[in-house]
């Protein structure tokens, strides 16, 4: 079995020469986040040219060199990895002192800002002394900067100088929850600050092509959202066809979520392909001037426009680079193979941004276009001959090949699988191109001024018709459903998956065996973390405006949140931690009011609680200092105060008043108050548990 493998691995290198670079590329940006060290790729380069002396030594006759053919590709593997593991290096955002830095005046570019009613999100390139004077020097920095109040005056392009106050991301400590730090040190960003937005002083401006993009984007989306179709109409289109998903409620997410149509509002190759074809379309006058070269290559560089556009997204790069390639190969008079191209894509996006090979969209983008090109050249598939048929069978047959190959992706990073996206997409798809070309036609009168009502009429009845659609499926049983997915699982899910294929093809029992012996394997190590789960718990979250305290005892859970009285919303809750949720089998939450609410083991009676064996009290707001206990003027024992951000008091008065053994500091209490009550307690030499720097508060047992 082994050499059917190493045969069908030799055989894949030969016809697709682009593999043979990108598996080792990727494997030097995985070495790269295992050991960071500058050794590495020294000693790969040096390996490197051992290998090429070695094998022009050895190769001293004709008969030598044809023995040694197939080691000649080890110095370019190696040569490879060691060019993976620099691009991840240079692209890796430099760590600076912040004790050295903060205090000193510093300047910053815009490269995007979002604003809400009474703050400010924005990304800085910080920049160096070079191009702009100030005492402190970055080099490819880049901080999150957010603030107190707005100043709609700034947009992309600004330079703004403030006076640093760095903070390096850091995660909140929740169980399962994502690692948004190393997410956005992927992204290139690894401090962030907050400050009073009249801290912050506008001195120039210095617009980059990506600025000008964005600002572009802005000024479209602001037309579409001033026209008159109807909001979700709105936000839709600026999704679909500028990328940006920010305009969507919830509760339409939550609808293509449970359809298993996310893919339709985030922009990827589907849009892509259906903005290619309308280009395509509309320069067909170009052929009859026996053109069709120029025609290629104007298709090429508007598809690259709309790429910066829409920020370089890398489902929407991956597939105007397939696109280039495919095109360039017509223009050449090259063969062309589909697979090649692709990885020649991923080849090129990992060159320029290593960091990409860690995003979702990249993932799920690239295995669900090279499973559809695998299926469609490795299995015989028989068609329908009726054209309406065969037209539904392909849609259908597509959408579940795509859905089986990403499923367990899909999972593992949402926590969520939804079966019936096969029979949606059939319905959806159609649709699509349609709206999009409608949309596009409105964002081209919207740009000139010019507000088309016949149009937004027509794309609110297709989103409308859409929704109605998309609603119903939502409703089927087969929807979706949470789970919690290890990244063992996904390993065997698409070793399984190849095998299998493999099978498929080549009739070998040995490539079935070997199947079944890995899902034995992926069954056990799924039976050994079902068996190490804790089905029962205390929880304290940290969460920067809130105090949520769940208490969960087998499937069964009760949400008590002493700092909010009305208005908690419990859903967003359960998204936010929908993992940690489906790993620990809960399906019902309760969230506490202000009546009595109970549990085995666990019993909440505002603003006191017994849960898990705990006896807590919550000093939030004034009601927690007139507590007296039911029938008794005994002073009652607390295990523990958990102090909220309705605190007015200091610790010194809260344990005259309260008989407890230690404080806990929510997450939710503001930056300044949180330190202050933290030094007061080290200074009384109260014992305490801080969740904003150390993370939730966690009790559980199996």
């Amino acid at each position: 079995m082994l050499d059917d493998v190493e045969m069908d691995a030799s055989s894949i290198m030969a016809r697709l020469p682009a593999l043979r670079l990108l598996l080792p590329l990727m494997a030097g940006i995985l070495l790269h986040e295992l050991l960071p060290g500058c050794w590495l790729p020294v000693a790969m380069v040096a390996v490197a040219l051992l290998a090429l002396i070695i094998l022009r030594v050895k190769n001293n006759s004709p008969l030598a060199s044809h023995a040694r053919r197939k080691c000649h590709i080890v110095p370019l593997w190696v040569a490879m990895a060691a060019v993976g593991w620099m691009a991840a290096w240079v692209a890796a955002p430099p760590a600076v002192d912040v004790n050295d830095v903060n205090g000193n005046v510093a300047t910053g570019r815009i490269e995007s800002v979002e604003c809400s009613e009474k703050s400010m999100s924005m990304l800085l390139d910080m920049l160096n002394p070079d191009d702009v004077k100030t005492p402190v020097k970055f080099h490819d920095t880049q901080i999150m900067l957010s603030t107190r109040g707005c100043n709609y005056d700034l947009k992309a392009g600004d330079l703004l100088e403030f006076t640093l106050e760095l903070e390096e991301i850091s995660n909140l400590g929740n169980p399962d929850e994502m690692d948004y730090a190393k997410h956005l040190l992927r992204k290139g960003v690894r401090y962030s600050q907050h400050t009073d937005v009249k801290n912050v002083k506008k001195v120039g401006e210095s617009a980059t092509l990506m600025t000008r993009a964005y600002g572009l984007r802005q000024d479209l989306q602001h037309k579409i959202t001033g026209s008159r179709m109807s909001p979700d109409t709105q936000s839709q289109l600026i999704a679909m066809l500028l990328g940006n998903g920010d305009y969507m409620s919830r509760e339409t997410r939550e609808l293509f979520s449970r359809a298993g149509l996310s893919h339709v509002l985030a922009l990827s190759g589907l849009h892509v392909a259906i903005i290619t074809f309308m280009i395509w379309f509309l320069l067909f006058p170009l052929d009859y001037l026996r053109a069709r070269k120029l025609r290629l290559i104007i298709t090429i560089l508007m598809l690259v426009a709309y790429d910066v556009v829409t920020g370089l997204s890398p489902s929407v790069v991956r597939a105007t680079a397939m696109i280039s390639f495919v095109f360039m190969s017509m223009i050449f008079y090259r063969k062309s193979t589909p697979l090649n191209s692709l990885f020649l894509a991923a080849l090129a996006i990992l060159v320029f941004s290593p960091s990409s090979l860690w995003g979702v969209g990249f993932q799920l983008s690239f295995i669900t276009v090279a499973a559809l090109m695998i299926f469609y050249s490795r299995f015989n598939v028989r068609y329908p001959e009726n054209k309406l048929l065969r037209y539904l069978y392909t849609t259908l047959l597509t959408s579940v090949v795509a859905t089986f190959s990403t499923i367990i992706l899909t999972a593992y990073y949402f926590n969520t699988v939804s079966l019936s996206s096969a029979l949606s997409n059939v319905v959806i798809l159609p649709l699509l191109p349609a709206f999009m070309l409608l949309g596009a036609l409105a964002i081209l009168f919207l740009s000139a001024g010019v507000d088309v009502l016949l149009i937004d009429k027509a794309l609110d009845a297709m989103c409308a018709a859409m929704n109605g659609s998309i609603g119903w499926f939502a409703s089927l049983p087969l929807s979706q459903d949470d789970v919690y997915v290890t990244w063992v699982a996904v390993v065997v899910y698409y070793i399984v998956l190849m095998l299998a294929a493999l099978w498929i093809c080549r009739k070998r029992m040995s490539y079935l065996l070997a199947a079944g012996m890995v899902v034995i394997a992926g069954m056990v190590h799924g039976v050994i973390v079902d068996l190490n789960t804790p089905r029962k718990g205390l929880v304290i979250f940290n969460s920067y405006n809130s105090t949520p305290v769940l208490y969960f005892c087998g499937h069964n859970a009760m949400l008590w949140v002493p700092d909010v009285e009305t208005d908690f919303d419990l859903k967003a809750f359960e998204r936010r931690h929908r993992a940690f949720l489906a790993h620990h089998r809960i399906d019902t939450i309760s969230l506490v009011d202000s009546a009595r609410m109970e549990l085995p083991d666990g019993i909440v009676e505002h603003p006191c609680a017994k849960l898990y064996g705990l006896g807590m009290i919550a000093a939030g707001k004034g009601r927690w200092k007139h507590y007296a206990p039911r029938d008794s003027d005994e002073t009652v024992k607390f295990d523990c105060a958990i102090v909220t951000k309705g605190f007015h008091c200091d610790v010194a008065t809260l344990k005259s008043l309260v008989d407890c053994d230690k404080i806990i500091l929510s997450g939710g209490l503001y930056a300044e108050d949180n330190k202050a009550l933290e030094k007061e307690c080290e200074d009384h030499r109260i014992p305490h548990y801080n969740i904003k720097t150390k993370g939730a508060f966690v009790k559980m047992e199996k």
